[in-house]
């Protein structure tokens, strides 16, 4: 089971047409509306939002995490996820030879084509994007994040922050 099954209707959402491509192949499932869009374009209510590895990318955090928590019924619950470091950013060098050593690794677990697929959506005009991307330490997390969600909670997951917040 990996989770999507729990849920009536589940909205995956990317900026890129590419992943969601991508995923849509991958990932089909009757349940699973794939949509390419931005967190300022989403309407409704969710019971679960959940953001993993996303939001080192917006430019303006605060306000992403606003409307995340006004994507949240109440009832619902938040869990984002997201890369901290006591560098506030990558250079290019270490990113790309990132990409090159992952496109190695999946030459072997994968098939050819999609490894080579995967490494392409992986740099270009994505990997322009990461290099713009910035980070907050563990404490900066906890404060920035804590600031839109009172009463979230908040733990270790590797390299990564999590926070979980139960929307009253």
């Amino acid at each position: 089971m990996t989770g999507w099954e729990h849920f009536a209707q589940v909205d995956a959402v990317d900026l890129s047409g590419a992943m969601i491509r991508l995923a849509r192949r991958k990932r089909a499932r009757s349940n699973i509306c794939y949509l390419e869009s931005d967190l300022r374009d989403l309407d409704g209510s969710y019971d679960f939002v959940l953001s993993v590895a996303t939001l080192h990318h917006v430019d303006n955090l605060p306000e992403a995490l606003t409307r995340i928590r006004r994507l949240v019924s109440p009832g619902g619950r938040a869990v984002l996820v997201d890369t901290v470091s006591p560098r506030p950013a990558n250079p290019r060098w270490r990113l790309y030879g990132n990409e090159v050593r992952k496109l190695l690794r999946n030459l072997v677990r994968r098939d050819a084509r999609e490894a080579w697929e995967i490494f392409q959506l992986s740099t270009g005009p994505w990997l322009d994007h990461r290099v713009s991307d910035r980070y907050l330490s563990r404490e900066q997390f906890r404060s920035v994040y804590a600031e839109v969600f009172p009463q979230a909670r908040f733990t270790r997951v590797g390299n990564a922050q999590a926070m979980i917040w139960d929307n009253p």
